[in-house]
């Protein structure tokens, strides 16, 4: 029984792989570089370490990193993190996940905030994850939406231009919404107490709709039209040698020319099972410089069956550091 499950995983991981080229391969008229909807790793900890925690993702977060890792919680997690990217788009995550019946499956579930008037974005995620053996597997269903163009004009801001030019930029302002589907499939193979090998396929599929307008009656936008979101396709490694230390490292091919191979390197020590440190760094393999470098702390505390934890991340890179901040807890 145990070797008919493992070669129905086996040939469930190849279609996995097999189903990332088909669709990259299709979408060769799209630009790999999403123009909405930036995946910048959600969840302050994985920041942390680098954002490579493809093979690691163990915490509340899971369901954005890969939903195979939301069966690997032994106990209910939910985390807020917060961050405002380069000073200027705020972007809030909720995560969970809840073990159904121990150690064998679970369910996810996460929501990601981000914008203001002038362009808004709601991300809302469900994932489940089933253990078999020393694998485990998952997927996420995500429902994406967007606003734009509801930011208004005040005279006051646009004092060079007269009145006629201000009624005929407010006349001519685009605006609309969007909304679309997007799968993740993800898998973990353990291949000891110290070694995970994970594996996520984002946004496998993803087709979305735009609608655009204005007020004007002879300037009209593009309208309605329909584009996917880009495939991205993950393979780490996560050691765990002993209790306290971890030691991932992520690869994410470019599938299109406009987009770079990434590697992503971390590790996090946790001491007293109370303070962690941690840091990373993400390498885009070109001639540009645009690589960061991450740091993190964190702390840990039980009490009475609760887990509450706090998470701080700053993200060193060229065009500006980021901050980020997240709170948990944890039911036992």
């Amino acid at each position: 029984m145990k070797l008919k499950i493992k070669i129905r995983f086996e040939k469930a991981l190849a279609v996995l792989i097999m189903l990332a080229a088909g669709v990259s391969l299709n979408a060769q008229d799209l630009s790999g570089i999403p123009a909405s909807f930036v995946d910048l790793g959600f969840g302050t900890r994985a920041a942390g370490m680098g954002n490579a925690f493809i093979a690691s993702a163990n915490d509340a977060n899971a369901v954005f990193w890969n939903p195979a890792g939301i069966a690997s919680s032994d106990n209910m997690q939910f985390e807020f993190n917060y961050l405002n990217q380069l000073q200027l788009v705020p972007y809030s995550s909720f995560g969970g996940v809840i073990p159904l019946r121990e150690k064998t499956d679970g369910i996810g579930a996460g929501l990601i905030y981000s914008g203001d008037n002038a362009m808004k974005e709601f991300t809302f995620v469900l994932g489940y994850a089933r253990n078999i053996g020393k694998f485990s597997v998952g997927a996420n269903l995500k429902y994406r939406f967007a606003s734009f163009g509801n930011n208004g004009f005040n005279a006051g801001d646009y004092q060079v231009f007269d009145q006629n030019e201000i009624t005929e930029g407010e006349a001519t302002q685009v605006f609309g919404s969007g909304n679309g589907f997007g799968l993740d499939l993800g898998a973990i193979y353990r291949m000891s107490d110290a070694i995970n090998i994970g594996l996520v396929i984002k946004d496998a599929l993803a087709p979305f709709k735009w609608s655009s307008d204005t007020k004007s009656e002879t300037q009209k936008p593009k309208g309605d039209y329909n584009e996917a979101m880009p495939v991205q396709a993950l393979v780490g490694v996560s050691v765990h040698p002993f209790k306290t230390l971890y030691v991932n490292a992520d690869f994410k091919p470019a599938f299109l020319n406009d987009v770079s191979n990434v590697f992503y390197f971390g590790a996090e020590y946790t001491f007293m099972e109370i303070f962690s440190v941690r840091a990373g760094t993400v390498q885009m393999l070109n001639s540009i410089d645009d690589e960061k470098y991450n740091f993190g702390v964190g702390v840990k505390y039980s009490f009475g069956g609760i887990i509450a934890t706090a998470n701080y991340a700053y993200v060193i890179e060229e065009l500006g550091n980021t901050s980020r901040f997240s709170l948990g807890i944890g039911i036992k």
